[in-house]
């Protein structure tokens, strides 16, 4: 908490609680035959992901972590910690006494 900086306010999101999958659908076909008619003219369609199909995404993918992966062990962290003390205590003296 700063005395002398206000925070920036919240950016609006326009995110639709409520959806009506029928315009959704007739959206999407009118989109596809947009499409189709540029491909037969010989123009190149201009790609635009549906963003919607992607939010939340990362954070499922946070929650399906693999649970077979391999953690490191404490005690290998605490051996690593050692050995680069120990590196920077010799590279700091040139010595390896202590």
């Amino acid at each position: 908490m700063s005395l002398f900086s206000t925070r920036e306010p919240r950016r609006f999101r326009g995110v639709h609680i409520y959806t009506s999958e029928r315009q959704d659908k007739l959206n999407k076909l009118v989109a596809d035959a947009k499409r189709e008619e540029q491909i037969a003219r010989g123009e190149t369609p201009e790609y635009k992901p549906d963003i919607d199909s992607y939010r939340g995404k990362f954070a499922q993918n946070l929650k399906k972590a693999d649970p077979n992966r391999r953690r490191l062990h404490p005690g290998i962290a605490v051996a690593i910690i050692v050995v680069l003390i120990i590196l920077w205590h010799y590279l700091l003296t040139g010595t390896f006494r202590f």
